[in-house]
């Protein structure tokens, strides 16, 4: 699996961004983002140069839009055609969404716990979805200082309950980023099976190949037997073969696969871009192993952690908790879940 950082939440001077779009495009080159969406309020204005610039750059561009309602904000990205915004009401959003996936869109909630009324109408998440399964991401973090927002442990809430409730839905950090302001942010890690495409991240984001991280690279993987399960994937306890889950590279399955061993294996990287965070302020301490949202292992911090585990039908995660500008015991990494059949 290769890992790309991506950051898909950012304005320019199209909307209320103080960046240029070469401003945005340099900056992120500078931080060592791999692919960029461009997410300008309810107008796509900017993306034709937006394109034309990450393409000089060598950064591959998305091309999106943040939906901004008084009921709420949704970046939509590669949609091929245009879903009007205007016309969705608090009750009606699930026909909004399945009209951008018709149009090949990918879907997140941003900011679900934003402050709204009445200092901010319409950036807390306030729309009634009925059909869960339309949503493809939701930011867990948002701008800067994400880890330590009271927003923050909302949004985990949220997500855990959707998970619980049979939902596969994507976690993502959006660094909603209007300006060069050098203020500590989360990254978002995309995997794929090759090189960084288009296509491959749309796919990335659908699925839940994503890690994210305010400080080292971080992600996990399952084995079962001779099985890899990233991110995403599910893993079957029946001894029943799934397909499409598990990565090509996992080799071929055999029969009674449900009775063998679970291993959870844990990479940290403190290296991976690191430029990117302050090792004095942002110190990994400890590694937890959340299944069905409760906490099966706790381990010290180490380069790379091996724990077995007793699968149960629901999904599996990794976080890493430590000291965060000041801030004691903060979450700073987590991975998206592998899925347990």
């Amino acid at each position: 699996m290769h890992w790309y950082p991506v950051e898909l939440h950012t304005h320019t001077c199209h909307s209320d961004g103080d960046f240029t779009v070469k401003e945005l495009v340099r900056t992120a080159k500078r931080d060592g983002y791999r692919a960029l969406a461009l997410t300008d309020h309810n107008t796509a204005s900017g993306v034709e140069e937006f394109c034309r610039e990450a393409k000089k750059q060598g950064i591959l561009p998305i091309r999106g839009l943040e939906w901004t309602t008084y009921h709420g904000h949704m970046t939509v990205l590669e949609e091929e055609g245009y879903t009007d915004w205007r016309g969705a009401g608090p009750e009606d959003i699930d026909n909004a969404i399945r009209a951008i996936h018709k149009n090949g869109g990918v879907v997140g909630i941003a900011h679900p716990f934003a402050l709204g009324d009445p200092v901010n109408t319409g950036y807390r998440w306030e729309f009634q979805i009925k059909d869960w399964t339309q949503v493809d991401c939701l930011e867990v973090w948002s701008r800067n200082w994400a880890p330590r927002r009271i927003q923050t442990e909302r949004a985990f809430a949220m997500w855990d309950d959707l998970l619980r409730k049979g939902f596969h839905i994507t976690a993502v950090t959006g660094r909603d980023w209007h300006r060069d302001d050098r203020l500590p942010c989360c990254y978002t890690w995309v995997g794929m099976f090759g090189e960084l495409t288009r296509e491959g991240l749309l796919d990335a984001l659908r699925q839940g190949r994503v890690c994210l991280t305010a400080g080292p690279f971080f992600t996990m993987k399952l084995f079962q037997g001779h099985r890899e399960f990233f991110p995403g994937d599910t893993l079957s306890v029946s001894g029943r073969f799934c397909p499409g889950t598990g990565g090509p590279e996992a080799g071929t399955p055999g029969t009674g696969a449900g009775e063998e061993k679970v291993r959870a294996e844990v990479l940290l990287d403190r290296d991976v871009l690191p430029g990117t965070w302050e090792k004095k302020q942002v110190v990994p301490e400890e590694i937890c192993l959340i299944v069905n949202g409760t906490v099966r292992d706790v381990v010290p911090v180490r380069g790379k952690v091996k724990l077995d585990i007793q699968p149960e039908k629901g999904w599996a995660r990794a976080e890493l908790y430590g000291r965060y500008y000041e801030t004691e015991h903060c979450r700073i990494a987590v991975t998206n879940p592998v899925y347990i059949d």
